[in-house]
């Protein structure tokens, strides 16, 4: 079992970074700090592991890690001749991605009802212009990951 004793640990300051960064666009903490864990990590952990290191409790630790493995950010491995369960990052960073154009989506949905309800004038406008810069992140973020899946398999 790994042992994080050291407070000064780099892996520590990566997830207290990423978690802050995941509660500013909505998410929990707890999500942001057991993923910045498990990406700055070497190995796998195990919830017990995961919890001990964050300071949090181990089904707090399960809930985050059952969450980011659902999105795909996180495998979860099983121990062979073992019921222990460990969580480490996937080595498919394109993933991380896939929450985000979701969320763009779901507005430009929302962003067409709503024009669809404007009657002419500036309102209308301005939900064009949300449509059409929507509609633009989505095929360019299309493109630029096709491109990065070619540049990750060498073609």
């Amino acid at each position: 079992m790994l042992k994080i004793e050291n407070k000064g640990d780099v892996r520590l300051a990566v997830a207290d970074d990423i978690g802050r960064l995941y509660a500013r666009y909505g998410l929990a903490l707890s999500i942001g700090r057991v993923f910045g864990l498990l990406l700055a990590s070497n190995q796998a952990l195990s919830l017990d592991e995961i919890a001990d290191a964050l300071g949090i409790s181990k089904s707090g630790a399960s809930v985050a890690a059952r969450d980011l493995e659902r999105i795909g950010v996180v495998n979860r491995l099983g121990t062979p001749g073992s019921k222990r369960v460990v969580y480490e990052a996937t080595d498919e960073m394109e993933s991380t991605f896939s929450g985000t154009f979701a969320r763009v989506n779901d507005s430009l949905q929302a962003m067409h009802r709503a024009e669809s309800r404007l009657g002419a004038g500036k309102a209308k406008k301005r939900m064009r212009e949300m449509v059409e810069v929507h509609e633009f992140w989505l095929r360019e973020s299309n493109d630029m990951m096709e491109r990065w899946r070619r540049r990750r398999h060498g073609r």
